[in-house]
């Protein structure tokens, strides 16, 4: 009984060779075919056109970063400075607004950015001045400031960023 051959084999079965592995080249070429789709139907909808620079192309003008870091909105047909703002969502909206003559909404979205600039300059004000603060007093006050600086820029930031998805989707 000592030569006899287990119950149980100790080496499991060898795979069939034969299998087929999955076909990487075949699901990279179908991607790659879904992003050329998806990108097309993106254009379609926004009419942005993205530069490598970063800067935007919608319709007749121009969304680039000036040296200050703010953006400007350019006529392309001008080429004169039509705006300046903060952000850069911003300054889409306010391209779209303008191509449309739409100069309510074009003002409503120059007076947003600057709501949400300011905030955002506050608390980096505040966040700044509560490193130093050495004062109890001092240092609850600041941080009350904060707070409510960073409430507001979010509540800007929520309200353009939703203003931006019902102007461009």
């Amino acid at each position: 009984m000592k030569n006899s051959k287990p119950k149980y084999p100790t080496k499991k079965p060898r795979a069939n060779p034969v299998a087929k592995k999955p076909a990487k080249i075949n699901k990279q070429k179908v991607i790659k075919e879904l992003a050329t789709h998806f990108e097309a139907d993106v254009n379609k909808t926004l009419q942005l056109s993205i530069q490598p620079d970063g800067s935007v192309v919608y319709k007749q003008y121009y969304v680039k970063q000036s040296p200050s870091e703010m953006w400007n909105l350019i006529s392309l047909k001008s080429n004169d400075i039509v705006d300046t703002y903060y952000l850069k969502t911003s300054a889409l909206m306010a391209a779209k607004a303008y191509s449309r003559a739409d100069l309510t909404r074009f003002f409503e979205i120059k007076e947003l950015d600057n709501h949400y600039w300011a905030s955002y300059s506050d608390s980096m004000i505040y966040s700044h001045n509560i490193k130093r603060a050495k004062e109890f007093d001092r240092f609850v006050i600041l941080l009350n400031k904060l707070e409510l600086s960073q409430q507001r820029t979010e509540g800007y930031k929520d309200k353009i960023s939703t203003m931006f998805r019902w102007s461009f989707v």
